[in-house]
């Protein structure tokens, strides 16, 4: 507890102290201050940009990690042809293979996962509004690189979650578009494009299929890259109903970094034997986790690296500033050693007006950086986020601490500089 006193009573002189040479101690501090908001900003960047970068993968080959599992039947197997993929089976038809996933995921705790089915068609309003060059009255742009056909997917509702998919408009696919007489679909941004953008919260966009099937549009996903096809997203369970042509669908999990190697390993051979014999299980995808980790690492080190000499640089005045600061009160600091001040007690006072010095510095800096990084346009740094953070904690924690870090070490020098001071000295000043 007398521990706890001194340390909290040194903590109140040093800023005592530093108030009352506040002058001095601010001009010594700019340079300290902007050195911290710029590592920080760097910092913060940094993290963003990582952060941009893994979710953009993510948008293409979903979250870390996440694993596809595609069944095949064999020559042996009581259903379908031989090998390879089968048309998705209709409702009046038992869905083993849609049966057997869930059942994959209930065994072994997975929470997002999802049913996956494709395939190819058209539909008619696009073909129309090719050929008028507007829907609804709203005009087409660059109808000559539009596409011809449309990529249609049967999906479950936690597909959204495991590819981060970005909503333009209305919602995603729910549990209750399973059983819905007109089918609830959700659209790219790149066909919602060749529907002259037609707003969906006025009048209902209700799209037909060559061959009759007809769609209510409840969502627009917005694009992942100016490469994107014209695609349609739907209950897996409605895309068995109204569209037969779809291959037979694989099974998207997502399982996280911890077990990643396990479940790489462990879940085809549950799934094959979910299904029975004469099945077997391909797994794919995770594989973008393990790119580029080390050299993101690596810049992340190097940015700490940078920063830290920048502050460095930046706390040079202040140890300059507090030199002189320690030459001007040798009075001062022996007539407290002539009155009983110990050798510790006044280095621990002198070493902590540096560092509450630089505290302050490093949260100004820090709150400086905050500031600057919100009104960033960041979308012109080419950072997209999803998940956009208030601002990166690890910036924010990195400042401060290297900032006082390196007020700790540019307080050791005036210190020892301090204790060396005898009581004769104050009467020789």
């Amino acid at each position: 507890m007398n521990a706890v006193s001194q340390i909290l009573g040194a903590l109140i002189e040093a800023w005592g102290e530093v108030k009352v040479q506040k002058a001095r101690v601010v001009l010594s501090l700019v340079g300290v201050v902007a050195a911290v908001a710029a590592m920080t900003i760097v910092i913060a960047l940094g993290d963003l940009l990582l952060q941009s970068s893994r979710e953009l993968a993510e948008l293409y080959e979903g979250r870390s990690v996440t694993l596809r599992l595609t069944p095949e039947s064999s020559s042996n197997a009581s259903e379908g042809p031989a090998t390879g993929a089968q048309p998705v089976k209709r409702p009046d038809e038992k869905d083993t293979l849609g049966e057997a996933m869930g059942t994959l995921a209930e065994r072994t705790d997975i929470h997002y996962w999802s049913r996956f089915s494709s395939g190819g068609g058209d539909i008619v309003e696009t073909r129309q509004a090719r050929s008028s060059g507007q829907f609804r009255g709203y005009p087409l742009t660059n109808i000559a690189d539009m596409v011809d056909g449309v990529t249609f997917q049967g999906v479950d509702p936690s597909y959204e979650v495991i590819f981060r998919t970005r909503m333009l408009a209305g919602r995603w696919v729910v549990s209750s578009d399973a059983d819905q007489r007109l089918v609830p679909v959700v659209i790219s941004e790149t066909l919602w494009n060749q529907l002259g953008r037609a707003p969906i919260d006025q009048v209902p966009i209700v799209l037909h299929t060559s061959d009759g099937t007809a769609m209510r549009v409840v969502g627009i996903t917005k694009s992942k890259s100016s490469y994107d096809m014209p695609t349609v997203f739907v209950h897996y369970d409605a895309a068995r109903v109204s569209f037969p042509q779809m291959s037979s669908p694989s099974m998207i999990a997502w399982v996280g970094t911890e077990n990643a190697d396990q479940a790489r390993e462990n879940l085809p051979r549950a799934l094959a034997s979910i299904l029975g014999e004469g099945w077997k299980v391909s797994i794919s995808g995770g594989e973008h986790e393990d790119i580029g980790e080390e050299q993101l690492g690596t810049i992340s080190n190097v940015i700490m690296v940078i920063g830290g000499i920048i502050v460095f640089l930046g706390a040079l005045g202040l140890l300059n500033v507090a030199i002189v600061t320690v030459r001007q009160r040798v009075r001062e600091i022996g007539i407290r050693r002539a009155v009983g001040a110990s050798a510790a007690r006044v280095f621990f006072a002198v070493f902590m007006e540096s560092v509450v010095a630089t505290f302050v510095a490093g949260v100004i800096g820090v709150g400086i950086a905050v500031v600057v990084v919100r009104f960033l346009p960041l979308e012109a740094l080419n950072i997209t986020l999803s998940d956009t953070p208030a601002f990166p904690a690890g910036a924010a924690i990195a400042g401060v601490a290297i900032s006082t870090s390196i007020g700790a070490l540019c307080g050791i020098i005036p210190a020892f500089a301090a204790v060396r001071i005898k009581p004769i000295d104050a009467i020789r000043y």
